[in-house]
């Protein structure tokens, strides 16, 4: 079975592992120490991660059933996160709407213009991280996976009235196997249409607008790839939660 070792690991196993692949192939480590003009030290074949309260970035060599190191690459791990749909029904025609939100992703380049330096506005579903909270005991914990989900789709949508909460019965994602090593918390949340209020505005994500539509016109909005103000419906998280939350609720497709 393949599984993944440190690079100190893969250098005790097979010192000469590295050394032997073509240069550009090996995840190398850069590190400017004298400004972007200087050029930077270099490291290869060495443990490294860079992390914070999101998460973390590490370098692992993936082996293997015999345990012989075949490549290198970056892991991801992300701090404890949700992605959820956030719906809700007309109160008037019964309609279905799925809660968007527009923020602006600048570390995306532009397909067509990848030097350019625009940010770009992408519409996703309502996403974040837990927060800690102070306890009873005065210690810090984490929030519920629950509760963060209500609350995301809260100060995200501007939804008061939260009418239920559900997951499916894989109640998982990972947005991309291939190099991010956890996986976020799946959420479907339903809000009464009725009570939603202008977005909090004190979040410091570069969220403009969030706005429930009718499932015909989030499927418009995906076929095209974007709205009418050039927001990008194409950012796999989304896309793919979205697929699992129709899955579950076919009746909520056009017929």
């Amino acid at each position: 079975m393949a599984a993944t070792i440190k690079p100190s690991e893969t250098r005790r196993r097979q010192p000469d592992f590295f050394k032997k692949r073509p240069k550009e192939v090996n995840w190398t480590l850069r590190v400017w120490t004298n400004g972007p003009s200087k050029p930077p030290l270099e490291f290869v074949g060495v443990d490294w991660e860079a992390t914070s309260r999101f998460g973390k970035v590490e370098n692992v060599v993936v082996t293997d059933s015999d345990g012989r190191p075949l490549f290198d690459r970056p892991a991801y791990h992300e701090a404890p996160n949700i992605n959820a749909v956030a719906w809700g029904r007309d109160n008037r025609t019964g309609e279905i709407k799925i809660a968007l939100i527009t923020e602006e992703r600048p570390h995306a380049n532009h397909p067509e213009m990848p030097e350019s330096t625009i940010p770009l506005k992408f519409s996703q579903v309502p996403m974040g991280f837990l927060e800690k909270l102070i306890g009873k005991d005065g210690i810090q914990h984490l929030e519920t996976k629950r509760f963060a989900a209500m609350r995301e789709v809260q100060e995200e949508t501007g939804a008061s009235a939260i009418r239920g909460v559900s997951r499916p019965s894989c109640p998982w994602h990972n947005p991309s196997p291939s190099f991010v090593a956890t996986w976020s918390e799946l959420f479907f949340v339903e809000v009464d249409l009725r009570q939603i209020e202008k977005m909090r505005t004190e979040r410091t994500e570069l969220i403009y607008r969030a706005e429930y539509i009718t499932v015909r016109e989030l499927l418009a909005r995906i076929r095209e790839g974007q709205d009418e103000e050039g927001a990008i419906l194409r950012g796999c998280t989304s896309l793919s939660i979205l697929m699992i939350f129709f899955s579950c609720y076919p009746e909520f497709w056009p017929k």
